[in-house]
Formats: structure tokens, sequence, C-alpha cells
């Protein structure tokens, strides 16, 4: 049997819109957690390296203030962006699939799929 005869084509075709949207508040509070923790790393790495007349203390209050309001403010920009109404996917998946080949290559592939164990099922609830 030639792989070259054989065809695998989705069935049962349904159009599914999906919309990977994010809460912008949810967005943005992991944004200025991410950014504390940044500011905090960087303010820690200035009192090794950088003389400064302020204590270590101050530094990293300061690292951790600015920390959290660049990344909420990176963090709200890009939810208002990324949660646009117009960005919503729309796709077409099959509900299921067929096997075709030549009818002359039917009895091989029927036996060809006896032996095959069955796949497993197809949640519909994921796509």
């Amino acid at each position: 049997m030639d792989a070259r005869s054989l065809e695998i084509v989705g069935a049962g075709l349904r159009q599914v819109s999906r919309r990977g949207a994010v809460p912008v508040a949810r967005m943005t509070a992991v944004g200025a957690g991410v950014g504390a923790l940044v500011g905090v790393l960087a303010a820690v790495f200035v009192t090794l390296v950088a003389q400064t007349t302020l204590t270590s203390f101050a530094v990293v209050l300061w690292g951790f203030v600015y920390g959290v309001l660049v990344g909420a403010l990176w963090s709200l920009f890009r939810g208002l962006v990324r949660n646009r109404p117009e960005l919503v996917t729309t796709r077409i998946v099959p509900t299921h699939y067929e096997l075709r080949c030549p009818t002359d290559e039917l009895s091989v592939a029927q036996t060809l799929l006896t032996d095959v164990s069955p796949a497993p099922e197809y949640d519909k609830r994921a796509a």
C-alpha cells in the first residue's frame, strides 16, 4: 500500500469563535507583581554595585515602587490593546476525520485500521 494514495480528511466542519481575552485588571495586577520583583532585584543590584547617598532600604523601597508603577502601566496598556473586540479568532475545525483510499486498496486499509488501537475521544469542550 502506497502512503501517497491515502488521504486523511476532516469532515463535519464547524466554525468556532474564540476570544482569548484576559481581564485587564488581572493582567495589570500580575504586571505590577512582576514589575515589583524586577524593581527589587534591580535595587539589590544597585545597592551591591553602586555607591549611593541613600540607605539600602530606601533604594530597595524605591525600586519596589518604580517596579510596581512601570509594571502596572505596561500591563495595563498591553491589556487594553490585547483585549480589543476585533481580535476574536475564528477557526474552522472538523468534528471527525475520514480516511480515504483507492477502492482496490480498501481491504488492506481496513486490515491496517483494525490493528490500530482506538484514538482517545475528541473533547469538544476544549475547542
